[in-house]
C-alpha cells in the first residue's frame, strides 16, 4: 500500500511540475528544431557553398587582370634585364606588370558551367527542404508519441486504483466469509501486476521525452514538457484519393524538385563534355616596364673625355711605326626611375585558338561518363517519384486501416466494459471467482489500450497525408 501511494504520488508530483512550467506546442517544437538543428544548419552551409560557386561561374566570363611587381638582386656575370647584354656588375632591377586574358570562345563550356552551378544550388536548397521535412516529421512522431504514453499512463494509473478498491471490497468479504482467501490473493497479485505496469507506463513517457529532447537538442528534460491538445477523432472520415494526392505533391515536394534540379545539372555536365570538342579561342594582352640600377640614359652624356695618339696594337709596315688613334669617351647620367618607366614600356596583344585533334579518349570517356550520370539522374528522379507515391499510398492504407480499427476498438471497449461491469457486479456477491473477474479487467485494459493506438496511430497518419497536400504540420485543427 505504501509503495502505491509513493508511486501515485510521484506521478502527480511530475504532472503538477509539468503544469508549473512552459509547454511546447507541436510547432514551437518544430520551428525551434529548425532553427537549432546542426543537421539542418550544415545542409544550409552546402547550400551556401553551391551559392557561392553559382557566383563564381557567372563572374568567370569576366576577363581576368592581374598584376605583378618583382625585386631581383643579381651579381657575377648575369644578364642586365634592361640592356640584355653580359655584365659582371652587382645589379638591381624592378619589374612591372599588367596581364589580362578572356575567352572569347570554348563551345558554350562557361555557358553550361554556369546553368549547370545555378542548378546545383537550386538542387541543394530543395535539399535543405527534404531535411527539415524529414526532421519535422520525426519530431511529429515523438510529440505523438508523448501525447500515446501519457493517456497510455492514464489508463494504467485508472486501472491501479479500480484494483486497490477491489482489493478493499475483497478484503470485507473475505474477512465476512464470503468469499475465500484465495481470491483475495489473486487480486493482490492482480493490483501487483497493474503496479509494475504502471512504472512500464511511466519508464516509457520518460523515454519518450528523451527521444524530443534529443530530437531538439535541448540540454536537460527535467524542465521540458509538451502541450496536450484536445484531440478528436470524427465518427465519419473521409480521406482525399492517393491519385490526388500524388499529383499535387509531385510537383511540390522538395525531393522531387532537387532530383529535377539535379538531372537538369547532369544535363548541363554533358554539354560540357561535349565542348571539349569544340576549338577554343581566347584573347591575352601584355603591359609592364622595368628598371634597373646600372641603366644609362645614353642620350643625356654628363661630359665628354677627347684623347689624342692613344695607342692601338697596330703598325705601319713599311716603317713599323706605331699606329695610334683619336678616342673620345663619353660619361652618362644614370636614367631616373621615371624615365625608365617610360622607355622600357612593353605591350603585347596575342590571339589563341586550340583545335583539339587527339588527346587520349579523354574527352570522348568523358561524355560517355556525363551520359551515364545523366541517365542515372533520371533514374533516380524516377525512384524519387515511385517512393514519393509508395509513401503516400502506405500512409493512406495506414488512416484508413486505423480508422477501421478505431471505430472497431470503440465498439470492443464498450462491449469489454459493459462485460466487466458486469462481472464486478457478480464478482462482488460472490457468484464468481477472482480469475473470471481478472480476465474480464485485462480485456476491457487490452481493449482500451487497442483503441489508443489506434486514435493515435490514425491522428499522426493523417497528419502525414495532410502534410503531403502541402499543409503544415499541427494538431491545432
Amino acid at each position: 500500500m505504501r509503495r502505491l501511494l509513493y508511486l501515485i504520488l510521484m506521478i502527480l508530483t511530475f504532472a503538477f511540475q509539468s503544469n508549473a512550467q512552459k509547454k511546447w506546442t507541436l510547432e514551437e517544437c518544430i520551428n525551434y528544431a529548425l532553427e537549432n538543428n546542426i543537421q539542418v544548419k550544415q545542409s544550409q552551409l552546402l547550400s551556401e557553398s553551391d551559392k557561392v560557386t553559382a557566383l563564381q561561374s557567372k563572374l568567370g566570363t569576366l576577363p581576368t587582370v592581374n598584376g605583378s611587381v618583382s625585386h631581383n638582386y643579381n651579381w657575377g656575370r648575369n644578364i642586365d634585364p634592361t640592356s640584355n647584354t653580359y655584365t659582371d656588375e652587382q645589379t638591381q632591377s624592378n619589374s612591372f606588370a599588367l596581364t589580362s586574358s578572356i575567352d572569347i570562345f570554348n563551345g558554350f563550356q562557361k555557358l553550361n558551367t554556369i546553368r549547370q552551378s545555378e542548378s546545383n544550388y537550386k538542387a541543394s536548397r530543395y535539399e535543405l527542404e527534404k531535411m527539415k521535412n524529414d526532421i519535422a516529421l520525426r519530431i511529429a512522431q515523438a510529440y505523438m508519441q508523448i501525447l500515446f504514453n501519457k493517456e497510455q499512463l492514464e489508463i494504467s494509473l485508472n486501472q491501479v486504483n479500480i484494483s486497490q478498491l477491489q482489493i478493499e471490497r475483497t478484503k470485507k468479504l473475505v474477512e465476512a466469509g464470503t468469499l475465500a482467501r484465495g481470491s483475495l490473493l489473486d487480486i493482490q497479485a492482480q493490483g501487483a501486476l497493474e503496479e509494475a505496469n504502471l512504472v512500464a507506463a511511466q519508464n516509457q513517457l520518460d523515454l519518450s521525452y528523451l527521444d524530443l529532447v534529443q530530437l531538439l537538442d535541448l540540454k536537460s528534460v527535467n524542465d521540458f514538457d509538451i502541450t496536450k491538445p484536445d484531440i478528436k477523432v470524427e465518427n465519419e472520415v473521409t480521406l482525399i484519393p492517393t491519385n490526388q494526392i500524388y499529383a499535387y505533391s509531385s510537383t511540390v515536394m522538395p525531393e522531387i524538385k532537387s532530383a529535377e534540379f539535379r538531372l537538369e545539372s547532369s544535363y548541363r555536365g554533358l554539354a560540357i563534355a561535349r565542348s571539349y570538342r569544340y576549338p577554343s579561342l581566347s584573347l591575352s594582352g601584355y603591359y609592364g616596364s622595368n628598371y634597373a640600377d646600372n641603366f644609362l640614359d645614353y642620350t643625356n652624356p654628363k661630359s665628354i673625355s677627347v684623347f689624342n695618339n692613344m695607342p692601338t696594337n697596330y703598325t705601319l709596315p713599311s716603317t713599323g711605326e706605331a699606329i695610334v688613334q683619336k678616342v673620345t669617351s663619353y660619361e652618362f647620367e644614370k636614367m631616373s626611375f621615371k624615365d625608365q618607366l617610360d622607355k622600357n614600356l612593353s605591350k603585347s596583344l596575342r590571339f589563341s585558338l586550340n583545335i583539339p585533334i587527339f588527346n587520349g579518349y579523354q574527352v570522348n570517356a568523358g561524355v560517355k561518363k556525363a551520359k551515364l550520370n545523366a541517365l542515372n539522374a533520371e533514374y533516380n528522379l524516377q525512384l524519387t517519384k515511385n517512393q514519393l507515391l509508395k509513401n503516400i499510398e502506405q500512409a493512406y492504407a495506414d488512416a484508413q486501416g486505423a480508422f477501421k480499427s478505431y471505430k472497431a476498438s470503440q465498439k470492443a471497449v464498450a462491449s469489454y466494459q459493459e462485460a466487466f461491469n458486469y462481472t464486478q457486479q457478480k464478482f462482488d456477491v460472490g457468484m464468481i471467482n477472482s480469475i473470471d473477474y481478472n480476465d474480464a479487467k485485462n480485456k476491457l485494459v487490452k481493449a482500451e489500450s487497442d483503441l489508443l493506438k489506434a486514435k493515435f496511430n490514425f491522428v499522426f497518419k493523417k497528419i502525414v497525408l495532410d502534410f503531403y497536400q502541402g499543409n503544415p504540420l499541427t494538431l491545432s485543427k
